[in-house]
């Protein structure tokens, strides 16, 4: 009859007791760990999106400069969210939804969204954030460009003066900002600790 008894004297080893007592330790750091870890991944999509978007308006402008015309980010709703794409006039009057519908505007590219590329972004408010001037609480389109859905630029560098928002899942908020006349845009980020703007 074969008789188990303890391991011999001075050999190494981990017991099945031990190897469960470390793999349950490991599932518990884990655990713990993953919301942080989610939480920091939104905040980096968010903000990749919040430059994508700020890259994309400044080179709609570059266009229209080089062109010679009017160069328009167009946006389309999407469900929850919207696709957007660059046009460029082709009469000299702007860029219209009729010219664009005819083919008389010009799609310089593709139909994207924000989600294919940032899959935790979407254009959109968060619920309480404060109007980057008023500081009454933003409702509403996430496009805030006079009532409509185009930001166009000028052959002289002008634009659509307005806002467009960004945000992620949670309590990420993004702004990006146009100055009319200049063209010129600026990206900021919702503190909602302190309840204020901040240049991103």
């Amino acid at each position: 009859m074969l008789r188990v008894t303890g391991s011999p004297v001075g050999e190494a080893g981990t017991s099945l007791l031990e190897a469960l007592l470390a793999a349950a330790i490991a599932v518990t750091v884990g655990a713990i760990s993953v919301p942080p870890l989610m939480g920091q991944r939104d905040w980096l999509q968010t903000a990749g999106a919040a430059r994508h978007v700020a890259a994309l308006v400044h080179a709609t402008r570059a266009e229209a400069l080089k062109r010679g015309v009017h160069v328009a980010l167009v946006f389309l709703p999407l469900g929850q969210d919207f696709r957007f794409a660059i046009f460029a006039d082709g009469n000299d009057d702007g860029v219209r939804a009729g010219d664009i519908a005819a083919g008389i505007d010009r799609q310089v590219s593709a139909w994207v969204r924000i989600g294919d590329q940032f899959p935790r972004a979407a254009f959109g408010i968060v619920p309480g954030v404060a109007d980057p001037d008023s500081g009454s609480t933003l409702t509403g389109s996430p496009l805030k460009l006079g009532g409509s859905s185009v930001l166009s630029f000028g052959p002289a560098g002008g634009a659509t003066s307005g806002t467009v928002y960004l945000r992620g899942p949670a309590e990420q908020q993004y702004a990006l900002r146009l100055l009319g006349q200049t063209g010129r845009s600026r990206l900021l980020r919702f503190d909602f600790k302190e309840r204020r703007w901040n240049a991103a």
